[in-house]
C-alpha cells in the first residue's frame, strides 16, 4: 500500500513539472486541430519556425497554423521601419498585438517578421508588473487608557508595488472582555495609492474609517491627499516625512454601547436618589416648589434614564503631518510611525498618534510582534475619556505574497 502511495506522489509530482512547463512554453495549433509545444523561433507572414519540444526545430507555413500562444513579449519589425514589442494573439489568421495595454491589430502585409523579444525587455516588463504581498496577525494586547483591558485583535494587510507606486490596504478589529462582560470593541479599515514622480518625492491619497467603542468613537471617516519626502531609502534603514490635508467627519457616542446597561441603572440610581433628596426636602418644607421640581426631574430620569442622549458629529478639515522610520536591527525589522494631526477649524482640537513596531522572523513566513500603541486627544474631557490610550500588543505574524 505504501509502495502505490510513493508511485502515487512521483507520479503527481512528474506531472506538475511537466504541466508547469507546457504552461510556460508557447504553443501552435494547426488548423487540423493537431497541436505543438515549445517555444517560437521567427514568424514571417509566409512561415513560422518553431523550436518544436519532440520534433526539434520545423518549419511550416504560416497560413496552416490557427491559433499561436505565448505568454512573453515578441518584438514586431513591420515593413515601413517600425518596431513594436509587446503580447501576441494570433488566432484564425488575424493577430493582435499588446502594447503596454493598448490593442492594435496589424495586418500580415505590414509584417516582415515576429521574433522573440530580447531578453532585457522580458526582464523589464516582469519588473513593472505589481507585486502583491500582505501579512496577517493575531495579536493579544494589554491596555490602559478610558477602558483597561486585555483585548485580542487580528488584522490583514496587503501590499501592491511597481517601480512608481505602490497600494496599500488594511483592516482590523479587536475584542476584549472583562468578568464576561464586554469591554472593548474597535474596527478600522484603511487603503492607500502612493506615487513616485522623481526618486525621493512621492504623491500619496489616503482614506480610512474607524471605529472605537471604548472610546465613544462612533465613526471616524477621513480622505485626503498629500506629499512626502524619504530623506534616507536604504535596505537597512530608511526615514520618510509627508503631510496631507484631510477631510474627517466624526460621530461621538454619548456612552460605550457595551456600557448601555451600566449607564441605564445608574441614570436610575441617580433619579431615586434625586426623588429620595427631594421628598425629604419637602416634608421639612411642604412650600419648597424646588423640591417639587426635584421630584419631577427625578421620576424623568426613572421613567426615561438615557433621557435625549444623542451622538454629536463634527465635520472639519485637518493637517496630518508624519513620520515614518525603519531601522534593521540584526534579525529584526524596528519601525516607528508618528502623526500629529491638527484641525484648521479650530485649533485647540488635535491628535497625536505613535506607533512602534518590533518584527523578529522565526521561520521563512512566520515572526513574532510586538506593538506599542500610544493615542492622545486633546477633547478628552469634553468627551469625559482619558487623555492618552496606550496599548501594548504581542503575537504572531504571516507573511505572504512575493518579496
Amino acid at each position: 500500500m505504501k509502495t502505490n502511495n510513493y508511485l502515487l506522489f512521483i507520479f503527481t509530482f512528474l506531472f506538475s513539472l511537466t504541466g508547469f512547463s507546457i504552461l510556460y512554453a508557447d504553443q501552435i495549433v494547426f488548423l487540423n486541430g493537431d497541436s505543438l509545444t515549445g517555444q517560437i523561433v521567427e514568424i514571417s507572414g509566409e512561415s513560422l519556425t518553431f523550436n518544436a519540444d519532440m520534433l526539434g526545430t520545423i518549419t511550416t507555413k504560416r497560413t496552416d497554423i490557427k491559433e499561436v500562444y505565448r505568454e512573453e513579449p515578441i518584438e514586431m519589425s513591420l515593413s515601413d521601419g517600425k518596431t513594436i514589442q509587446g503580447k501576441i494573439d494570433i488566432k484564425d489568421n488575424k493577430i493582435t498585438i499588446n502594447e503596454k495595454g493598448k490593442k492594435e491589430i496589424i495586418s500580415w502585409e505590414k509584417i516582415e517578421k515576429i521574433v522573440p523579444a530580447p531578453e532585457k525587455t522580458i526582464m523589464e516588463e516582469q519588473k513593472d508588473r505589481r507585486k502583491w504581498s500582505g501579512s496577517g496577525k493575531v495579536l493579544a494586547s494589554f491596555q490602559k487608557g478610558t477602558v483597561d483591558t486585555t483585548t485580542f485583535e487580528s488584522g490583514i494587510s496587503i501590499t501592491g508595488e511597481k517601480a512608481k507606486d505602490r497600494i496599500e490596504a488594511e483592516i482590523s478589529g479587536a475584542y476584549g472582555e472583562v468578568e464576561s462582560e464586554i469591554n472593548t470593541r474597535r474596527y478600522s479599515g484603511s487603503l492607500r495609492y502612493q506615487y513616485y514622480p522623481g526618486e525621493k518625492w512621492y504623491i500619496y491619497t489616503d482614506t480610512g474609517a474607524e471605529r472605537d467603542e471604548g472610546r465613544k468613537l462612533g465613526l471616524r471617516g477621513q480622505i485626503g491627499g498629500g506629499a512626502g519626502y524619504e530623506i534616507l531609502s536604504q535596505p537597512e534603514q530608511s526615514w520618510s516625512i509627508e503631510g496631507a490635508l484631510m477631510l474627517t467627519h466624526e460621530e461621538w457616542l454619548p456612552y460605550a454601547p457595551f456600557e448601555e446597561g451600566k449607564v441605564k441603572q445608574q441614570q436610575i440610581q441617580d433619579g431615586l436618589n434625586q426623588i429620595n433628596n427631594a421628598s425629604l426636602r419637602l416634608i421639612q418644607n411642604p412650600s419648597d416648589i424646588v423640591s417639587i421640581g426635584g421630584i419631577i426631574g427625578g421620576t424623568a430620569k426613572v421613567l426615561n434614564p438615557l433621557g435625549n442622549a444623542e451622538k454629536t458629529t463634527n465635520d472639519f478639515t485637518s493637517v496630518k503631518l508624519g513620520s515614518k522610520y525603519y531601522r534593521k536591527i540584526f534579525n529584526s525589522d524596528l519601525s516607528h510611525n508618528l502623526t500629529f494631526e491638527p484641525s484648521l477649524e479650530n485649533l485647540d482640537y488635535y491628535r497625536i498618534n505613535s506607533i512602534t513596531n518590533i518584527s523578529t522572523p522565526v521561520s521563512k513566513n512566520t515572526s513574532v510582534e510586538l506593538t506599542l500603541s500610544n493615542e492622545y486627544d486633546s477633547e478628552h474631557q469634553k468627551r469625559d475619556i482619558e487623555a492618552w490610550e496606550h496599548r501594548l500588543s504581542a503575537g504572531i505574524k504571516y507573511d505572504f505574497g512575493k518579496k
